[in-house]
């Protein structure tokens, strides 16, 4: 995933970026429904910390090859933590799928 331009990546990563949780969405120019999935994560991790993610938006019409390497087939698509969902994410389901990434997280750290 390093060719992929993120529209919302820190000034100063961390060395690793092994304490954020990574959320990549999917979208394209062509879009209908992205503007709203960009909308809903963003709203939804808000309220969190900035230190706690780390938001990358690959617009697909721009880096197909990414699509591609991930195995994307629909638009939108917002992948935390390898678990992914196609079309504008719930909320509800959102801060599942970012709870379960940050306990992957936690145990993947004490390993």
């Amino acid at each position: 995933m390093a060719n992929a331009k993120s529209e919302d990546e820190s000034k100063s990563e961390d060395d690793d970026g092994s304490s954020k949780i990574v959320i990549v969405l999917f979208k394209s120019d062509t879009c209908a429904f992205c503007p709203r999935a960009e909308e809903v994560v963003r709203d939804t991790i808000q309220n969190f910390s900035p230190e706690s993610f780390k938001l990358r938006i690959v617009n697909v019409s721009e880096n197909p090859e990414v699509a591609e390497e991930f195995g994307i087939v629909a638009l939108p698509t917002t992948m935390i933590g390898g678990v992914s969902i196609i079309g504008i994410p719930e909320p509800e389901m959102l801060m599942k799928m970012i709870m379960g990434a940050g306990v992957s997280k936690m145990r993947g750290a004490r390993k």
